[in-house]
């Protein structure tokens, strides 16, 4: 069968995807996330403009972490470090921002921006939109500025580390952030496979089975443990850190799924079940689908953190921030644009393809070499889901902002050693 993807190709970003390296743990199952697009083109920052909001709504949280911690003294710079930055456009403007509130302090330091991801990132999207070779607008079409000018002492760099693990010199960060990155766990247990629909384990609170979803609680566990610790290491003393992570709530909302409109967990599982339904997938593809991130509660995030040595919780909370692309529909915005209901629904879907479409590239067959052909149609079947009431769909997110500060009080430990040189006498013989 042929496959069309001309009517995703119309979407505002092009959706063109590069091929996808998968990397997977010695017993099969998946590692990691992969960017989706072509590497330099930003297609993450052109496609989530909700991720615009969601780090605006930090914002508050940044400034005054800013104001509160300790200016590096001896001529050192002031380092910021961006955990998990995709491709460092969504943000930009917070760096501007956090750049002027440096320099209202001391109007003469320099300041270093770290960008840190995973080594097979999209870096030459983080380097065009960082260094402002790469224009980025905001969710209103507002045009933002790099802050990078080494002229004046504001210098950029990266590195791929990965946040799961120590990726800055120890006492070396002034202050961190991180928005709508650390949920990907390092490896995926891959313990939703075989669950018809769930896909996730946030949707296991609809399964009577207690082990659905357990590996990933578990890995979850672990991986913010070592996340914390590695930050712990890396923040000066009183450095100050803003954690943005998706969460679960105690009414049950996460990503995608609140109390308003349609959950857009349904609406992936209808979209992929029309592939079996119309024989593009088998049966086992339909059930393999076992996204490796976990959406921690506010209790997780909050406990997590507080059984870390000389980190202390300043604040946490909850806060939703409703989809912008339903927002657009329901209030006429999008009709002003002139989009029709299906155009509306090819400029919404791809905010949800960016970050999910390695899982469902995952869930087919190794040997499958129409893997993104199979990917285009399921994306159309979305799409096609969408167009019949735009109001109704949308990806709402539901985060916990954390903010963190390293103990001032917490004292490094000093080695305290006694050095003895011996020399043999050459004047005693043998």
């Amino acid at each position: 069968m042929k496959f069309s993807t001309l009517a995703l190709l119309s979407i505002s970003a092009p959706l063109v995807s590069a091929a996808l390296v998968v990397d997977v743990a010695a017993d099969g199952k998946v590692e990691l996330h992969k960017p989706i697009g072509e590497d330099g083109e930003g297609e993450y920052t052109a496609s989530t403009k909700g991720c615009f909001d969601v780090i605006e709504a930090a914002l508050p949280l940044v400034l005054d972490s800013i104001s509160s911690v300790p200016m590096p003294s001896g001529g050192n710079p002031f380092v910021v470090a961006d955990y998990g930055t995709a491709d460092a456009g969504t943000s930009l403007g917070t760096m501007s921002k956090i750049v002027e509130a440096v320099r209202s302090r001391d109007p003469k330091i320099e300041i270093a921006l770290q960008y840190e991801d995973q080594k097979d990132n999209e870096w030459k999207s983080v380097f065009n939109h960082a260094l402002g070779h790469k224009t980025v607008t905001d969710a209103y079409g507002v045009e933002l500025s790099s802050p990078y000018d080494p002229s004046n002492g504001v210098f950029v760099s990266a590195t791929g580390i990965g946040f799961h693990s120590q990726a800055y010199p120890s006492s070396s960060v002034d202050f961190g952030m991180s928005y709508t990155a650390m949920h990907w766990l390092s490896r995926g247990p891959g313990g939703l496979v075989g669950r018809p629909g769930e896909m996730h384990a946030a949707n296991c609170d609809l399964s009577s089975d207690s082990s659905c979803g357990a590996a990933e609680k578990e890995q979850a566990a672990k991986d913010f443990h070592n996340i914390i610790t590695s930050r712990a290491a890396e923040l000066k003393k009183g450095g100050r850190m803003v954690i943005v992570n998706f969460s679960k709530s105690p009414e049950g909302h996460y990503l995608g799924k609140t109390d308003v409109g349609v959950s857009m967990w349904d609406s992936f599982a209808h979209s992929w079940s029309r592939l079996h339904d119309e024989g593009l997938i088998d049966a086992e593809e339909l059930t393999s689908i076992s996204f490796p991130s976990y959406y921690r509660s506010i209790d997780e995030v909050k406990q997590g953190a507080e059984a870390v040595s000389g980190i202390k919780v300043v604040s946490v909370e909850e806060k939703v921030v409703k989809c912008p692309y339903r927002e657009a529909w329901n209030s006429g915005s999008s009709k002003k644009a002139g989009r029709s209901a299906r155009e509306h629904a090819e400029w919404y879907v791809p905010t949800t393809r960016t970050w999910s479409e390695s899982t469902f590239k995952n869930a087919l067959k190794a040997d499958r070499t129409d893997k993104d052909e199979v990917l285009a149609k399921f994306w159309s079947n979305y799409v096609d889901l969408v167009e019949k009431d735009p109001s109704v769909h949308g990806m709402d997110y539901v985060h916990t902002y954390l903010v963190l500060e390293k103990d001032p009080s917490v004292h490094g430990m000093d080695y305290v050693h006694t050095y003895l040189v011996l020399e043999k006498d050459p004047s005693v013989h043998g």
